[in-house]
């Protein structure tokens, strides 16, 4: 016979249940569609090949089962279309350079628009450092990341 647990102890389970179903929705809700669709995808690839692993066989390390999960996610692709659409992607790099010119408050903006042609902002830097010398400038660069390709339709939590 087991002895139930005290009232005070089941509010607080009860309690902290609610509050990490709401960690996670805040969690998803903070996801881009890309992202939650991945997520998904390598999460629920992960439970099948959980599901069917030996119970009498080790575990395998945490390398072996990305590999796994992502080799059974690209077999069956029409089921996990997020890990299927990283194949149709395409990622480019920019570096682009900017003009900053320091404010009388020690402050640093943006005084042009970005460019990509290093030469070309030195050289408005001279004619700017010209046009105003009683001001400070600099250049300024980024680096900007494009990845573009499919975002699949992501499927409602039920």
């Amino acid at each position: 016979m087991s002895t139930p647990l005290p009232d005070g102890l089941v509010d607080y389970l009860i309690a902290r249940d609610a509050q990490r179903a709401e960690a996670v929705t805040q969690f998803l809700g903070r996801l881009t569609d890309r992202e939650h669709a991945l997520i998904r995808d390598a999460a629920v690839m992960g439970y099948v090949q959980g599901r069917l692993h030996l119970r009498d066989e080790d575990h395998p390390k945490d390398s072996a089962v990305l590999r796994l999960v992502i080799d059974a996610a690209l077999a069956i692709p029409d089921l996990y279309p997020a890990v299927a659409a990283i194949e149709e992607q395409t990622t480019t790099t920019a570096l682009e350079y900017c003009l900053q010119t320091q404010d009388f408050d020690g402050t640093w903006g943006e005084s042009s628009s970005f460019e990509t042609d290093p030469e070309w902002i030195v050289e408005r830097l001279k004619r700017r450092r010209a046009q105003h010398p009683q001001r400070e400038h600099r250049v300024a660069w980024r680096t900007t990341t494009v990845t573009s390709g499919p975002i699949p339709r992501v499927v409602p939590a039920t």
